[in-house]
């Protein structure tokens, strides 16, 4: 009886939880040089920036264009590039995209003009991870 026991409480001791390594998010805040020169506005989910209408948008950092065109929802014409830091960036309210999808881009190549959005001239940017959360990047 005192075997069976003791064999119960093995069993059950190798069968307690054991910690789960979780992986954590990237709380790095990256730094880039804006996009476009002007006054910013944050938004819900990244940064208006005011600008000239005759204004050019430029990558912030270098990447792969994944998606380049119009946009269904409020983002206007939208170019989406995929970073090698591992970022997403989004610069919306373009005028047009000035590069197609697939094309490589390098750190401050104009990617577009600034568009209009009501009475105001300027880009929609944001930033986002891996996992698709939106991260407000520090703009210099």
């Amino acid at each position: 009886m005192r075997v069976l026991l003791f064999a119960l409480i093995l069993l059950l001791a190798s069968c307690a939880h054991r910690p789960v390594k979780v992986e954590k998010r990237n709380a790095v805040i990256p730094v880039y040089y804006t996009p476009l020169k002007g006054s910013m506005r944050k938004t819900e989910r990244g940064v208006f920036i005011r600008g000239r209408c005759s204004d050019f948008v430029r990558a912030v950092e270098s990447g792969k264009v994944v998606y380049s065109g119009r946009d269904i929802n409020s983002y206007g014409w939208v170019v989406i590039v995929e970073q090698e830091d591992g970022f997403v960036s989004v610069y919306g309210k373009l005028s047009k995209p000035w590069v197609r999808r697939g094309e490589r881009v390098r750190r401050r190549q104009v990617i577009g003009k600034v568009g209009r959005l009501k009475n105001a001239c300027g880009v929609y940017y944001e930033l986002r991870n891996s996992y698709g959360e939106p991260v407000l990047p520090v703009l210099r």
